[in-house]
């Protein structure tokens, strides 16, 4: 004569299926997640960088023109000079 089945082993059974089947949803969450994450550092890094090349040329710039006018003045002076 066959026993019967345990109802707490066919209860336990369904809830480690059920509990497998929630990790790999979580598994592939948790990739998309860190694929996510990984793109708007990239994007971050962009934003951050992008204007702040933009600024560095611009302060070279004035740089650049103030030396610029500096040795113009100096040239005149040396001109007036002679």
């Amino acid at each position: 004569m066959a026993e019967p089945e345990n109802h707490t082993l066919v209860l336990l059974r369904e809830i480690r299926e059920t509990v497998g089947g929630i990790a790999r949803v979580q598994d592939e969450h948790g990739q998309r997640l860190a694929h996510i994450e990984t793109r708007i550092d990239e994007m971050h890094e962009s934003m951050v960088t992008g204007p702040g090349l933009a600024a560095h040329a611009d302060i070279r710039h004035d740089t650049v023109e103030k030396r610029l006018t500096d040795l113009t003045k100096r040239v005149e002076r040396l001109e007036q000079q002679k």
